[in-house]
């Protein structure tokens, strides 16, 4: 396999490189994925579905019309969620930290190992890339629960800020909620009603920016983790993205959209054919299989463009500081010499 030279990348052009070696090594990602994430996934649906009252292969809508089929389909989703405390307790408390802090820095890492054998043009097979990343699996943890913390911090802190703006806000026009929407309030209820819209739109803004700013700024501690034997690395992570932010935070946002619409879309037509069953729960985590390594190719791609842009930018500032550090040639003695 030959090397791919690695050049710095819009965000088309690594979207692109991602759907490339992910064509070329697509059997390495699927089968690592359900593997490492496979099992979590199908406890989740185990304890967060009632299984027991839905049908194996088809739902049975009772002989209703088409349409009345389609809406008990698309509605039925939430009806079949379990109502045993004990079940989501177990998947809070046990089976959602193993599958954050456990499998995805491992799935994370191993994606990781796999794109740069692609790019290098080296073969790597899945047993050699876990068993590197295995090797790193207790640092990994460790790091992955102090970012998560931070960033539930962060989350939380800003969520307070906006409730303690709120109350002032009410403290200080000495209105309440229900207030406003009464017959003699001096503002229209539309008035109202389109500054809330207004509001939650630049709150749902405002929350996407802020947290985000800080998950992307301290996002790529992991790479150096496994690769470079560094413990948390927020700061690597911190200095390796400065002034690439808004680059990333497009690039992430087109992300979600597409994995939106890919998982939305088979989704739909899958509850629109087979509704809620056992079979279409299956289904749907093998799609989640298949789109997680994408993503995770797109993180990878993503660190590499960065070390590459980042050695760009200090090759040019140590050039820049050797020409400034060189003296300048005396101009004096050469008019001089020139004229004798």
């Amino acid at each position: 396999m030959n090397q791919t030279p690695l050049a710095p990348m819009g965000v088309g052009k690594l979207l692109d490189r991602s759907f490339v070696v992910y064509r070329q090594h697509f059997g390495a990602f699927f089968l690592m994925t359900l593997m490492l994430f496979g099992p979590f996934l199908l406890l989740q649906d185990l304890l967060l579905f009632d299984l027991g009252s839905m049908s194996f292969f088809v739902q049975d809508t009772d002989g209703s019309d088409f349409w009345e089929s389609m809406a008990s389909r698309f509605t039925a989703e939430d009806t079949r969620t379990t109502d045993q405390i004990g079940f989501l307790l177990l998947y809070l408390l046990v089976v959602l930290p193993l599958m954050t802090l456990g499998a995805y820095p491992q799935l994370l890492s191993g994606a990781l190992l796999l794109t740069k054998a692609s790019i290098e043009g080296r073969e790597l097979g899945i047993g050699d890339a876990l068993k590197q990343s295995f090797r790193r699996f207790w640092p990994l943890v460790g790091a992955s629960l102090v970012y998560a913390l931070v960033i539930i911090g962060i989350i939380l802190g800003f969520m307070l800020v906006c409730a303690l703006f709120f109350f002032l806000f009410s403290l200080v026009s000495g209105a309440t909620l229900g207030s406003l929407f009464e017959g003699d309030s001096e503002i229209g209820p539309i008035v109202l009603v389109i500054f809330f819209v207004l509001a939650y739109l630049v709150f749902l803004l405002v929350l996407l920016v802020v947290p985000g700013f800080f998950m992307l700024r301290w996002g790529f501690y992991l790479p150096f983790t496994l690769l470079e034997g560094d413990g948390v690395a927020l700061g690597k992570s911190w200095r390796l993205t400065q002034g690439n932010f808004w680059r990333l935070f497009g690039l992430y946002l087109v992300l979600m959209v597409l994995y939106s619409v890919l998982s939305g879309g088979v989704q739909a037509v899958i509850t629109a054919a087979m509704g809620t069953s056992i079979i279409s729960q299956l289904i749907m985590l093998l799609v989640s299989c298949l789109l997680t390594p994408w993503m995770l190719i797109v993180y990878s791609l993503a660190y590499f463009d960065l070390q590459v842009r980042k050695e760009g930018t200090d090759l040019f500032s140590m050039l820049h500081q050797q020409m400034a550090q060189e003296p300048a040639p005396d101009t004096t003695q050469s008019f001089g010499a020139s004229h004798e």
